[in-house]
């Protein structure tokens, strides 16, 4: 009799063979979901490594940026890669297995012409690669797959445009002055119970902060703008320009050099202060003893960094008198002392005019990129006082920041500019004077379209751009 034969092996050698297929899905699943693991891991130390380095920007030199590349190493470390290899300048290293390599570029580079910032110094690209071993993707001829990672970061522009670095005493003072700002903030960093004084005063400021505490009298916010806020930590950098004070000094004619500028009237003027008071034309170089322009003079400064040093306890520093006339445009002036300020003697109550304009990406084209933007800068050693008095009622235009690390100013601008910083000691914003009943209060703006580099002001803290 004929047995007919059963097909129940049949499903048994179907179900191994789909066991066969679904393991090794099962396998190739962990190895991916490996591999995203790391992937995820590689991103976050490079955005830490990018980060870290960004924020070496306001202490790296155009010469030297061997701090940076350490900063992201050092961040890669502590996100758990350790003996990582480093490469910068687009140069990398090829990885090789169970090894992270990091390549620190500034500027970036890795992408070429498709990136928005390539080529753009004041950003930080890094990009961590690692080789993998694979496990049980062996089996579709993936061995060891590379895992890369790339991030970008920056400093971007500071949100504010006043810095008080004084550390004790009253730094910020208004002087019966309306004092409006636009855009950005005010920091005072004394640390005394009246580091913002005055007897009357208002601000419009989006934000103030004081590290000591407030003892204006008849000073109150305006226009929707901030209360001042006492007790705010010491910003870290204390000083938003330190970061430039080398790099201005090594651009800046030399102090011991006077008379370098073989085409300006000083020549063989013998060493003392140069005082003009008719028409003259002056060029980039050093002034010992000072420039003082007195009333009547016409006075055309060509582009380039102007030093002024002291020759006597008398003499050093800018003044400009009233009733003067200056056209002063892509200039900065490197105030050397040890003695002399910068002083507005109430320019141009009648006539004339001064226009005063710092250095930017078209107006000076010998300036170096530090003085971007910089109008004054006095030496950290040259404690002098200064006026500094931009206004509509005297016809005088000052566009650029005023850096005074070591010295009291008094400052006041009330005619529209595009930008105007002052990072000081230790301020007092506006003026009461009766010259043809003029008050004059102070205005901030922050249009840095014109500079290349942007705010000189930095932000303390790193973004990510990428």
């Amino acid at each position: 009799m004929y047995k007919r034969r059963t097909d129940a092996g049949q499903a048994l050698v179907i179900v191994a063979l789909g066991m066969v297929v679904l393991l090794s899905f099962l396998a190739l699943g962990i190895d991916l979901g490996y591999l995203r693991l790391m992937k995820r891991r590689l991103q976050m130390a490079a955005d830490a490594a990018a980060l870290a380095g960004a924020q070496e920007l306001t202490y790296c030199s155009s010469s030297n940026c061997s701090t940076l590349t350490t900063a992201a190493q050092d961040a890669l470390t502590e996100n758990g890669f350790t003996g990582s290899a480093l490469a910068t300048n687009c140069a990398p290293i090829p990885p090789t297995a169970g090894n992270t390599t990091v390549t620190v570029n500034n500027p970036p580079c890795s992408l070429g012409s498709t990136d928005p910032h390539n080529g753009d110094n004041h950003y930080v690209e890094v990009v961590v690669s690692q080789r993998e071993s694979a496990y049980f993707s062996r089996m579709f001829g993936i061995t060891a797959p590379t895992v890369s990672a790339r991030a970008e970061a920056t400093l971007p522009g500071g949100t504010s445009c006043l810095f008080t670095l004084g550390t004790s005493g009253a730094d910020i003072t208004l002087a019966f002055s309306l004092s409006f700002e636009s855009g950005c903030g005010w920091v005072d960093e004394s640390s005394s119970s009246n580091a913002f004084s005055g007897f009357l005063g208002f601000y419009d400021v989006p934000y103030f902060g004081i590290v000591g505490g407030n003892s204006c009298f008849l000073c109150f916010p305006i226009g929707g703008g901030a209360t001042a806020k006492t007790g705010i930590r010491t910003p870290i950098p204390a000083d938003p320009l330190a970061y430039l004070q080398p790099d201005l000094s090594a651009e800046a004619p030399s102090p011991a050099s006077c008379g370098t500028s073989t085409k300006s009237p000083y020549t063989g003027h013998g060493g003392g202060l140069l005082t003009i008071n008719s028409t003259a034309t002056l060029y980039p170089g050093t002034y010992c003893g000072g420039i003082s322009i007195a009333p009547g003079a016409n006075v055309t400064m060509n582009p380039g960094i102007y030093t002024l040093t002291s020759t006597s306890g008398s003499n050093g520093g800018l003044s400009i008198d009233a009733g003067t006339t200056v056209a002063a445009n892509g200039v900065g002036f490197y105030n050397y002392g040890p003695n002399g300020g910068v002083n507005f003697l109430f320019s141009s109550v009648t006539a004339g005019a001064v226009t005063l304009t710092a250095p930017n990406s078209t107006n000076c084209a010998s300036c170096g990129s530090a003085w971007q933007g910089i109008l004054f800068y006095q030496d950290p050693g040259d404690s002098a006082t200064s006026v500094v008095v931009g206004s509509a009622s005297w016809n005088t235009k000052l566009t650029g920041t005023s850096y005074f690390p070591d010295a009291n100013i008094t400052y006041a601008l009330d005619l529209q500019v595009n930008y105007n910083d002052v990072v000081a000691k230790s301020v007092t914003l506006g003026l009461q004077i009766n010259i043809n009943g003029a008050r004059v209060g102070t205005k901030f703006y922050n249009n840095y379209a014109e500079l290349a580099n942007g705010n000189p002001i930095k932000n303390t803290a790193p973004v990510l751009s990428e």
